[in-house]
């Protein structure tokens, strides 16, 4: 049975990882399980880009830490995913957050989602890590003549109040460098992918260097409060820590802790990758490059040439974990597509994988504490525990930005502006929580006919 996080009990270590394109070209360290009882400052659990995150920042602060994941290294989000490198997270664009909470909060969240961006090329290059880096143009596509106005009108406003430069694309503009259906407009922006797996590898590799102690294959199944902390209890051992830093996000199980139960919803993501492309299919499709995509769709596709001069492209997944694999799946994202690039109407589909990604209730990911909003309370207190989730499936860069806010949340730091959504208020339960797959179901359904 495949994991799905709203079924399964948690992810166990004997779940096989992805048969994705990522573990296909890089050999991941296997990290041993936690095989004894122990005792650190601070405990991550959840050891995907977040979690290595925190621990290498606890780590250079030179704090006792610990991490614990369920399963082996690349097994959840960091395995999955496309790979794109971009300035955002959650579901809202700047304008949208400036309609929301006003003009500075939007300044204040380009900062985050910017820094983000800065913090994985700073590591990257402080920590000479090898993740494939390769930069080239991400185009944004409308899928239809009135999101290509809407698109063209946005772009203006972010680079008039938010100064991001971008080059606006007319249906003829895309008809003449690519072999495109159902472009009717763009916008293009500098643009950056990697591979995720390589990257989550070398987190691994710098927090241990750091100093942290990273145990795999060890699900945390049980957590108890003390007046001095916490004991989080694993199939051969445990650890006693002051605080908690919850890493899990759409890996979580559906019943952890009341902190995170219930506050976000786990959909689920597909990506195939084609064999590579021959010198007629690349001449036809222009798809001559690396190069990123993303349309406008409600359900958006999203696809990159890769180094190797294949296309990955992704869209939504099934509704449930046992419908991942199913050939309709799989042909409904191939025929997507081939309608937009019919000259690959009969390229191979090497590699198939789905995961799963963490909707919040309002589209805004959350940093927290859960423990007071001022941080000079925490130590007061003894022991805390904090989360951060809910990313919407835009987390190569801010995955790991979060993981480091998280940490410097917990350490006390004034460097975080605490009046931000991300930080200012708890992730929001969802209402009818059994009913969210039928929700889901209903809004996939619509959609069909919606967009088209």
């Amino acid at each position: 049975m495949p994991y799905d996080p709203l079924v399964s009990h948690g992810v166990s270590p004997s779940l096989p990882l992805a048969e994705s394109y990522w573990h296909a070209t890089h050999k991941l360290e296997t990290l041993p399980p936690l095989s004894k009882d122990i005792s650190s400052d601070y405990l991550v659990i959840g050891g995907g880009y977040t979690g290595l995150s925190a621990a290498m920042t606890l780590a250079e602060a030179s704090q006792q830490v610990a991490l614990l994941d369920a399963n082996s290294l690349g097994f959840g989000c960091a395995g999955r995913n496309g790979g794109f490198i971009l300035s955002g997270s959650g579901r809202l664009s700047l304008s949208a957050i400036e309609n929301r909470w006003g003009y500075a909060v939007a300044k204040g969240m380009q900062a985050e989602f910017d820094g983000a961006v800065n913090l994985l090329n700073q590591r990257i290059a402080d920590f000479d890590m090898h993740v494939d880096l390769v930069k080239g143009p991400y185009l944004k596509l409308a899928h239809s003549p009135k999101q290509a106005n809407l698109l063209c009108d946005s772009a203006k406003h972010h680079e008039s109040q938010f100064n991001v430069a971008s080059t606006l694309l007319s249906q003829e503009d895309l008809t003449s460098r690519f072999g495109i259906k159902g472009a009717f407009g763009g916008v293009e922006v500098n643009g950056a992918c990697l591979h995720p797996l390589k990257l989550v590898s070398e987190y691994a590799r710098v927090a241990k260097a750091l100093g942290a102690s990273l145990y795999y294959d060890s699900p945390a199944t049980h957590i108890e409060k003390h007046k001095t902390g916490y004991v989080v209890t694993t199939p051969n051992g445990s650890v006693s820590a002051k605080h908690i830093l919850i890493a899990t996000n759409a890996y979580t199980p559906k019943r952890f802790h009341d902190a995170v139960d219930n506050k976000q919803f786990p959909v689920q993501s597909s990506i195939f990758v084609t064999a590579p492309m021959n010198e007629e299919q690349r001449a036809q499709t222009g798809l001559t490059a690396p190069m990123s995509f993303m349309d406008t769709r409600m359900m958006k596709y999203y696809y990159r040439v890769l180094p190797d001069g294949r296309l990955l492209f992704g869209g939504r997944g099934a509704v449930t974990g046992k419908g991942a694999d199913n050939s309709s799946e799989k042909q409904r994202l191939y025929n997507a597509m081939v309608k937009s690039f019919p000259a690959l109407n009969s390229i191979a589909m090497d590699y198939f994988w789905s995961g799963w990604v963490s909707v919040s209730l309002d589209s805004m990911p959350r940093i927290f504490v859960d423990n007071d909003a001022s941080n000079n309370n925490i130590h007061r207190s003894g022991c805390t525990i904090a989360y951060a989730m809910g990313y919407c499936g835009s987390g190569v860069s801010f995955a790991a930005f979060a993981g480091q806010r998280l940490a410097q949340r917990m350490l006390g730091s004034c460097d975080v502006d605490l009046s931000l959504p991300l930080y200012c208020s708890p992730l929001k339960t969802y209402p009818f929580a059994k009913a969210r797959r039928l929700a889901l179901h209903g809004l996939y359904q619509w959609a069909k006919f919606a967009e088209r």
